[in-house]
């Protein structure tokens, strides 16, 4: 008969060996397992648009600086227009950040190139246009924001 000391190996050493035959079966299945590898790409949509002051798009319009007006006068601006897009765009304009606030009720700004599509790396000559209303009085000077907007 064993002591029980005896015992206590024999059950270490079984124990042993079953922790040793689930660790295996454990790297047996992990073996048997495999990955596929699907390469992607895509293009991610890009939208934007730039203002230059020449047909060469080498001199971006920093500020269009109208002179000296008078009520009733209209003044013309042209610059050149270059999507930075990788789509076909829409473009817009608005003002904004008028000074003082009174200015917008008395001068106009406006494009000819509202609502037109381009496309992508296109150049676009365009026009702005700038009226002081004929009863404008006491405006001495003022200045605004032109923003322009590419959508698609």
């Amino acid at each position: 008969m064993e002591s029980p000391k005896g015992m206590r190996l024999v059950a270490v050493v079984v124990l042993s060996a079953v922790i040793g035959a689930l660790a295996g079966s454990l790297v047996t299945y992990g073996l048997l397992s495999g990955a596929v590898r699907v390469p992607s790409r895509a293009q991610v949509k890009s939208v934007g648009v730039d203002v230059f002051n020449d047909a060469d798009c080498t001199v971006q319009l920093a500020m269009i600086d109208w002179g000296f007006l008078e009520p009733g006068q209209t003044k013309n601006c042209s610059a050149y227009l270059k999507s930075t897009s990788n789509v076909a765009i829409t473009v817009s304009m608005i003002t904004e950040d008028w000074n003082p606030l009174n200015a917008t009720s008395l001068i106009g700004c406006i494009w000819d190139t509202e609502g037109r599509q381009i496309i992508a790396d296109e150049v676009l000559a365009v026009n702005f246009t700038l009226t002081v209303d004929q009863a404008t009085t006491g405006l001495k000077s003022f200045s605004f924001t032109i923003v322009i907007t590419g959508s698609g």
